[in-house]
């Protein structure tokens, strides 16, 4: 069985050592919900670990580049894809 709280440490763990690419991958693809990813990366700023401004970059970017692949691979894909 696997423990729950050793794995959230293991993708917070995880998140951290990709820095901001991380933040952008997790907020891109959206394997771990923005409400989740943004309040640890917040969290990291206050700790000193990162930068606030490259946490909103990254944030941003990646909120933006998500949903904008999924609609160009709705639009120019159409229902086949």
């Amino acid at each position: 069985m696997v423990d729950i709280e050793e794995f959230i440490l293991s993708l917070a763990e995880a998140f951290k050592s990709l820095s901001y690419l991380g933040i952008f991958l997790a907020l891109c693809i959206e394997f771990v919900p923005a409400e989740i990813v943004l309040p640890l990366a917040g969290y990291w700023v206050y700790q000193g670990d990162m930068l606030l401004i490259g946490v909103v970059a990254a944030g941003s970017l990646g909120g933006v580049a998500g949903p904008l692949t999924l609609y160009w691979l709705g639009r120019y894909g159409g229902r086949p894809f």
